[in-house]
């Protein structure tokens, strides 16, 4: 895979992310943005390539800046969080790992 590929894979996978982070299926962003839903599976997956006006429309579809489909977490950082997360967890009991678990659920509506 080439380097515009891996970019284009990248934005997929983002556009998805957010997408199922809003609760909304492929038909709901495809009516939102009248755009055929298949098409946005192709984006997703990294088979179809979008224009800048394309990934405009799903921003606006998404409800998020368009810059934001754009953003990318640094792979690095995103070890450092997790290895962090796991050095606070590790000294909890079973019981305050389960409040931490409730508690995150709740933070994030799951």
């Amino acid at each position: 895979m080439n380097e515009m590929q891996q970019i284009y894979t990248n934005i997929g996978k983002r556009i998805r992310n957010i997408r199922k982070s809003k609760k909304m299926t492929l038909e709901d962003l495809a009516f939102e943005i009248d755009m055929d839903y298949s098409f946005i599976a192709r984006i997703e997956t990294g088979k179809a390539t979008a224009s800048l006006e394309t990934l405009y429309k799903i921003s606006k579809g998404l409800k998020i800046k368009f810059y934001q489909l754009f953003n990318e977490i640094d792979p690095k950082k995103k070890t450092v969080v997790e290895k962090e997360f796991s050095n606070l967890t590790k000294k909890l009991s079973f019981e305050e790992k389960e409040k931490m678990l409730s508690i995150i659920k709740l933070v994030l509506d799951k």
